[in-house]
């Protein structure tokens, strides 16, 4: 193994990802190939018939020409399958992903055609050739990778039990975990009990605050406003649109989190407390506000960070204590909740 697959297998396992077991990429193989045995069906039907009959005749060539189409529509679905998404109807059965190594994301269409090509040379081999390639990541017993994945440099993992790396938004988090081994993370674990100390009782609840009408749990000081603009014409608003339906214009400031509170000195801060399942948000998580007509977010070193998503682009995370400001349509996600940015331009 190259010094490279080394480090990318071991930035792997640090991230979470898990190698998908022998028994299971067998599987995924078998389902796949038993698929394209099904394309062949009809192809069969018309030799039985052409046996039992003994002549040419149009059935058996349509029934040939059904299966070659079959075949091909299979083999272009498992190209794409592969390259977009490092996924196959036998990986998905089994819910394994195979990824590149290095930017760990989905093979792409080079090194799918390098292993499709490769398969199709151990054909010359009959039997035998495409049977060792298959059982191969039996020889790997550290990380399961087959003699096609080598070629590759693709891996195979299991996203049931470790991270998925075709996930953009959970492998930016990974990497952002990563990048922050000194992070406390205790904040995040469930209580396990009955809380009996009065202050723990505080930290967990909620605090009870004035409910907007934006409909954002836990948001007070309702009467934020929009930036003010000199002179007449256009202004522009900018508003954050919650996954949840939630809607709230964008004040000059305001904290977002689990339970965020208001920094020492100022007092005019929008608080917004979101309910968070997976409890991947921090208590006071992220600031935002207003610029003039720019809106802006910062993360404020949470121990889970900030993605944000650039149109179709994978997400990235944000600088921690650093400004960064939004385009229309940009999407945040802070912990297990997102909110898209939009802006509307009305007449003064």
């Amino acid at each position: 193994m190259d010094v490279v697959s080394a480090a990318a297998l071991a930035k792997s396992s640090t991230l979470g990802m898990r190698p998908a077991e022998a028994r299971l990429r067998i599987w995924s193989y078998l389902i796949d190939y038993a698929i394209s045995l099904a394309a062949l069906l009809p192809a069969g039907i018309g030799y039985v018939i052409f046996r039992v009959t003994g002549q040419y005749s149009t059935v058996p060539l349509v029934l040939s020409a059904v299966s070659v189409l079959l075949l091909l529509v299979y083999l272009i679905v498992l190209l794409t399958m592969n390259s977009r998404k490092g996924s196959s109807p036998g990986k998905s059965a089994m819910r394994l992903r195979a990824t590149g190594l290095g930017r760990f994301a989905a093979p792409g269409f080079p090194r799918v055609m390098v292993a499709s090509f490769a398969f199709l040379l151990s054909h010359l081999i009959p039997l035998i050739g495409p049977v060792l390639l298959l059982v191969s990541c039996l020889f790997d017993k550290e990380h399961g990778r087959g003699w096609l994945d080598k070629i590759a440099q693709t891996y195979v993992v299991d996203i049931r039990n470790g991270l998925d790396p075709t996930n953009p938004r959970a492998l930016a988090r990974a990497e952002y975990l990563l990048s922050r081994p000194d992070r406390d993370i205790s904040e995040h674990l469930p209580p396990l009990g009955t809380i009996e100390d009065d202050a723990e009782r505080e930290e967990a609840a909620v605090p009870s605050r004035a409910r907007s009408t934006a409909g954002i749990v836990g948001a007070q000081n309702s009467d934020w406003h929009s930036p003010s603009e000199q002179g007449l014409g256009i202004v522009r608003r900018a508003a954050f649109a919650f996954d949840d339906g939630s809607y709230i214009p964008v004040p000059e400031s305001g904290l977002i989190g689990r339970a965020p509170q208001a920094t020492a000195g100022t007092g005019n801060e929008l608080l917004v407390a979101l309910k968070d399942p997976e409890r991947l948000m921090s208590k006071t998580h992220l600031a935002f506000g207003c610029d003039g007509a720019n809106a802006w977010i910062m993360d404020l070193g949470s121990s889970n960070g900030t993605q944000v998503i650039v149109a179709s682009r994978a997400p990235h995370n944000a600088p921690p204590h650093v400004r960064l400001h939004l385009n229309d349509g940009d999407v945040v996600q802070v912990g297990s909740r997102t909110f898209r940015i939009t802006f509307q331009e009305t007449a003064k």
